[in-house]
Parts: C-alpha cells; structure tokens; sequence
C-alpha cells in the first residue's frame, strides 16, 4: 500500500507527449514548462509512442507508419505470449526510450526547484491496448487476455524504474486510455465488468509494489467516458476534461475525493486556437467547478484535489505553440492555488 500523498492544490502538470524527437530536447522542455510535477516525455507517433512501447517484443505486433497496430497473423499467438509473459519469456521491464535520461536530468532539476513534487509517467492502458489489438484484427477476448498479463508487468516495471531515482518523491504511474472515450455509448465493445476487469490488475499490482512509497494511481481520459467504472478500479487520480462531462458523476466524484482522490483538470484545449490569455479557459473551469459545488461536492476539497493540465497531450503541436499551451497551465494552476489559499483562510483552515 502507498505511503500518503500531499499535493499543492493546484499544481500543474501535463499528459506526455511533446513535439521533439531526441530525448534531451523533450526533457529540457518538460522540466522548464512542468517544474514542480513534470511528466515523462513521449511521442505521439512512432517508436518512442505508448503504443509502441506497449507492444515492443511482442512476436507479429508491429506499428505501423500511420501509428496504427499491425498483427502478422501468421506468427501472433496471443496466448503463447501471455504464457511466455507469465514464465518471464518474454522481457516486460518498462520500454520507455527516454525514461533514464529524463529521470537523470530530473534529479538534477529538483536540487534547484523548491516546489519540486515527484514524477508523472505515462503507460498506455490496459483497455487502449486491447481495443488496438481488436483493430489489427485480433479476438477481443484474446486481446483483452494479452493486455491483462502484459500491462500490469510494465507498469510496476515502470514504477521501479521511478523508484531507482526517486526515492522519496511522487509517482504518478497514469494509464493512458484514449480507446475509453465513448465507453458509456451502446455501441461501445466492452462491458463495464470488462473494463473494470482490466483496470483493476494494474491498480493492484501498483498498489502492492513494495517500493509503492508516495504513489498516485492515475487513468487518463481525453473525453467523455465512464468514470464511474474508472473509479471503482482503486485510481487515486483521474484526468478528464474541465467540461459538463462530469457534472453526471457527482456523486461518485465527491466520494472519491473524500476518500483522498485527485483529479487534473484538462483546462487546456488541444483542438482549439489558444488565445493569448488564459481569462478564457479559467471562466470555462470555473463554471465547471460551479455545476458541481451546486450538485453538492465540497468546494473546498474540490479545490485542494485539483491538479490542472492540458485536456490530451501536446505531441502534435509545434514547440511554440505547446509552449504557450503550458504557460496557460501554468496561469490556471496559480489562480487555482492562490483562490484555494483563500478559501482556506477565509474558514480559518
């Protein structure tokens, strides 16, 4: 079990993807844009993307130039590879091209950042890893028998590769599920009971890691989707746009903040002009905020749970504009921080 967290209120962060290839570049963005909570850098596309990285020695499973999976059916064998994934045949460690690096130049980093948290680190989820399985052609059932073995391995891998630098600090370990948009609509493949039956492997085994230490569990979903099946898997964090979106799971919602969960607001939009100021952006989380405090969650802890980050990641942005993407975080996340300080003295707190 992991040790107790405590997070600023407020505090900035971002989902993964940054527009640059070589991986000191990324990292020098990441550390100067995200100081206090940066996230490792990863690529929308290519080898270096959590698709890729999901399904790297895996026999016939390949990604394709549009960033798609492609399964040679003449050698896939999906439950070969979970067999040999369950004897150790198969190597599961974290694949991260970049993690090292960025982890050495965090270290330095922190020495020289006051309000220096710990790391966020992306790992594409179980259910996204299934559902592109399913669009390469393989069974559901076996691509969700695949991602069950395969996920929660890399993830504690992924957790102890944190470990060996940070020891004491923050980990944020956050399932990326991009293929759970939609999981509330009819047409949607998998059950409730199916989603929540590949979630809740990688909450445990995270959970269990002896060197858990101050760990955040996090799944990140990049619209609308079913939070209510999301929380019930043991997430200490969720991501989800700052929209109407969650004004329908109120009740999971203050639940799981009482129970000391965080959310990051994706207060930032990726498919949209930015604007020069963040005045915009602000009124659209606050109105958000205001639907739920009038639905009867705590504005206070909403509040001191609240991380602010990008709505999805950045990696199709030029520099310029992920920059100016991350300044707005940056905005948002000192209003936040300054409007729950005051909130806080104001109750006496």
């Amino acid at each position: 079990m992991g040790d107790a967290v405590e997070l600023r209120a407020g505090l900035a962060t971002a989902v993964g993807p940054v527009p640059f290839d070589d991986a000191v570049a990324a990292s020098r963005f990441v550390l100067a844009t995200q100081p206090e909570l940066p996230t490792v850098p990863s690529a929308g596309t290519g080898p270096a993307s959590l698709l890729a990285q999901a399904v790297d020695g895996l026999a016939g499973v390949s990604v394709g130039p549009g960033g798609l999976l492609a399964v040679d059916h003449d050698v896939f064998d999906s439950a070969a590879i979970a067999a040999a994934i369950r004897s150790g045949e198969v190597p599961v460690g974290h694949r991260c091209p970049v993690l090292g690096r960025f982890l050495r130049m965090a270290r330095e980093h922190a020495a020289g950042v006051a309000g220096f948290t710990g790391v966020r680190a992306p790992l594409l989820g179980p259910v996204t890893l299934a559902l592109a399985l399913r669009g390469a052609g393989v069974p559901l059932e076996d691509a969700a028998l695949l991602a069950r073995e395969l996920v929660p391995r890399r993830a504690t891998a992924l957790l102890g590769g944190l470990r060996e630098v940070l020891v004491d600090e923050v980990a944020v370990v956050c399932l990326n599920e991009p293929g759970l948009v939609g999981a509330m609509h009819p047409t949607f493949p998998m059950a409730p009971s199916e989603v929540l039956d590949l979630l809740e492997p990688v909450v445990r085994a995270l959970d269990q890691h002896p060197d858990a230490g101050r760990l955040l569990i996090g799944v990140h979903v990049p619209g609308r989707t079913d939070w209510p099946t999301i929380l019930a898997s043991g997430a200490s964090l969720v991501s989800t746009p700052a929209d109407a979106n969650v004004v329908g799971w109120v009740a999971e919602l203050a639940d799981f903040l009482e129970r000391g969960g965080r959310v990051a607001w994706g207060a930032v939009p990726v498919d949209q002009p930015l604007g020069t100021s963040e005045e915009r952006l602000w009124r659209r989380l606050s109105g958000a905020w205001c639907e739920l405090v009038a639905e009867g969650v705590d504005p206070l802890l909403l509040r001191r749970a609240s991380l602010v980050s990008p709505v999805d990641g950045l990696g199709h942005f030029g520099p310029t504009q992920a920059e100016l993407a991350l300044r707005h975080v940056h905005s948002l996340s000192v209003r936040v921080g300054r409007q729950a300080l005051a909130a806080r003295l104001s109750l006496g707190a």
